[in-house]
């Protein structure tokens, strides 16, 4: 599954949380948010043959130096050795896995844990975990629910600390067996985000942009099970049964992406999607037969040899029978193909429908990750597919918008207090935006500037080669031109104390202060970005003065803006632009949040909604 799946679900991880055992069952631990690993610590110290009490002392402070608060747990029935990872590893239950046993008894394994500096943690109740959750996102997690319990194992931990992983996930697989837990996992994996698939479309030649479900309104519609899951294809159709998703060729995508190439296999698959909720489909058209489908015919004919993907062993009218045969729907197409666009839909459960009159492809990249594929290679071969059959190299990327009552609860998880205000209450501060104010950055203080009424990011443009990784002059100067042709004004700034440097954005971007969350550094200093900006066409603003915001404003009312006021600051961060400009809102909003943080700024926000 992916973490787009598990969304609400998935938390960042706190320097303030436990490194814990993966154990399910309810605790005397309040402290939470770290990452999961069997035993806690023990794991670390099990996998690399660690067995001295002193070698575990080492293991609990190096933890601790990497962010972590490190413990081990016993539990109120059996003390220390509640910990069944432990009990397992220290009766021999690994020998025959090559696993020395510990030098040292429960009791000794956990004074030296605490006296190194670490937590003891002390679970109650029984086990009655029903899945194992293995967690590949890095720097998140899950957190245990005693009355719905799992086991929670941080795959990501385990390349953290310089561990063998695939023997941590086979001794963590092997201790659910050993302990009598369920056989059953779903591995968390990151999704490809928004703009890596923009990047990757761009790479290949094509226009890409993102676009949020807030501007599809009217178009995107629920999933219905009596829909077909048809076709990308947008031309008019024989079909009366609408609402299902679209994937390349119908069922034949889940076909080709998994190595499918048998009647047998393909009526498996019939038979897979219908228990799934959706009617299967393949298609033909007027004018070809079953071999009207351009897809199949790509396919057939040895189009995706190179990419590695196996012919099918069966020709159009043989799919077409095994698809009817096990209880699929045969649809046929007319008229010619006019698609003027590729919608790539990452909502789950919505889809578009075609239009003969206006036609698009659409492609439900979210029923990729339903039926298990692997979801780049699919994007990958939806693209290869427009391409070769002479379609439309532009494409628009449908997310989610991110929504108020979500920004709420990720502020309040962090410590923040917010609120959601309506724009009706607020109709005197909102502006619209002027295309003569500057881009400019979220910084409350007084300026130097004139050109109001532009919209506000962290740092300026420097947020949007942030949150896409962009790094370098000539990348920086390329978004500067980006900013100017999609009408606004691109800009950084400093200040009249620290020069260049006195945008704090920037400055903690340069010095390393977003890197565990994933983000490379420039490899530019303050000033070489300013010449960069001013030489590609963009402002330099000065700021003045001391900081002394006292509330964030997230703003996600489209082409509105707020102005700052230097006697009485606010940080202004408009939401909406983010989007505009294809990054991850998601990323985009939390680098914001922790820029407060780290400035030392107000940890109160309010979110400006339409």
């Amino acid at each position: 599954v992916t973490d787009a799946s598990m969304a609400g679900q998935l938390v960042d991880v706190r320097p303030e949380g436990i490194l814990k055992c993966v154990d399910g069952r309810g605790s005397d631990n309040t402290r939470m948010g770290g990452p999961k690993m069997p035993g806690g610590i023990y794991a670390i110290a099990h996998n690399r043959g660690v067995t001295s009490i002193e070698g575990l002392k080492q293991i609990t402070k190096e933890v601790a130096s990497k962010g972590h608060v490190p413990s081990v747990h016993g539990d109120h029935s059996s003390d220390m050795l509640g910990c069944g990872f432990f009990k397992l590893w220290v009766t021999g239950r690994f020998d025959d896995m090559g696993y020395p046993r510990p030098q040292f008894d429960a009791d000794q394994g956990a004074k030296a844990v605490e006296n190194a500096g670490g937590v003891i943690e002390m679970h109650h109740g029984s086990h009655a975990e029903k899945v194992v959750y293995i967690n590949l996102v890095e720097n998140k997690t899950l957190e245990p629910d005693e009355d719905d319990q799992r086991f929670i194992v941080d795959g990501w931990a385990a390349g953290k600390f310089g561990l063998d992983v695939p023997k941590f996930l086979i001794a963590a697989a092997a201790t659910v067996e050993m302990l009598g837990g369920p056989k059953k996992a779903k591995i968390v994996i990151p999704s490809i985000s928004p703009a890596q698939i923009a990047e990757a479309l761009q790479g290949r030649g094509w226009d890409a942009e993102i676009v949020t479900d807030a501007s599809m309104a009217g178009q995107l519609v629920d999933v219905r099970p009596e829909g077909i899951l048809k076709c990308v294809d947008g031309r008019g159709s024989d079909n009366t049964r609408m609402g299902g998703p679209k994937m390349p060729g119908g069922i034949y995508a889940i076909a080709h992406n998994r190595g499918v190439t048998s009647i047998e296999g393909l009526k498996q698959i019939t038979k897979e999607v219908a228990s799934k909720g959706h009617l299967p489909s393949v298609h033909g058209d007027h004018s070809s037969d079953m071999l009207g489908c351009g897809f199949f015919k790509l396919w057939v004919t040895g189009r995706f040899d190179d990419m590695g993907y196996p012919r099918p062993q069966f020709d159009a009218d043989q799919g077409a029978n095994a698809v009817k045969d096990a209880g699929g729907i045969i649809e046929m197409h007319h008229g010619s193909h006019t698609e003027k666009v590729v919608y790539i839909n990452l909502l789950a459960n919505k889809t578009l429908e075609p239009n003969e009159n206006d036609q698009r492809f659409i492609v439900d990249g979210w029923a990729a990750d339903k039926f298990g594929l692997d979801v780049p290679k699919f994007l990958i071969a939806a693209a290869a597919t427009v391409e070769m059959l002479g379609g439309p190299k532009n494409a628009k990327i449908v997310v989610p918008s991110i929504t108020p009552p979500q920004i709420v609860s990720a502020l309040r998880g962090r410590g923040w207090k917010a609120s959601i205000v309506k724009a009706s209450t607020m109709s005197s501060e909102l502006k619209r935006v002027d295309p003569q104010g500057i881009l400019k950055c979220v910084d409350g203080r007084g300026s130097d500037n004139t050109q109001f009424g532009g919209p506000k990011m962290p740092g300026g443009i420097y947020a949007i080669a942030h949150n896409r990784g962009v790094t370098t002059l000539e990348g920086l100067k390329d978004i500067t031109r980006e900013v100017a042709s999609k009408g606004h004004v691109p800009s950084v700034h400093g200040d009249h104390s620290s020069d260049m440097l006195g945008c704090g954005f920037f400055k903690l971007w340069l010095t390393g202060r977003f890197d565990d969350m994933g983000y490379p550094r420039p490899e530019f200093d303050a000033d070489q970005g300013a010449l960069a900006v001013r030489a590609a066409g963009g402002v330099i603003e000065m700021h003045h003065g001391s900081h002394e915001e006292k509330v964030v404003y997230i703003n996600l009312v489209s082409g509105m803006t707020l102005e700052p006021n230097e006697h009485d600051q606010r940080f202004i961060v408009d939401g909406w632009a983010a989007s505009k400009f294809g990054l991850d809102v998601v990323k985009f909003l939390v680098a914001a949040a922790a820029t407060v943080e780290m400035l030392g700024g107000p940890k109160k926000a309010k979110i400006v909604i339409p």
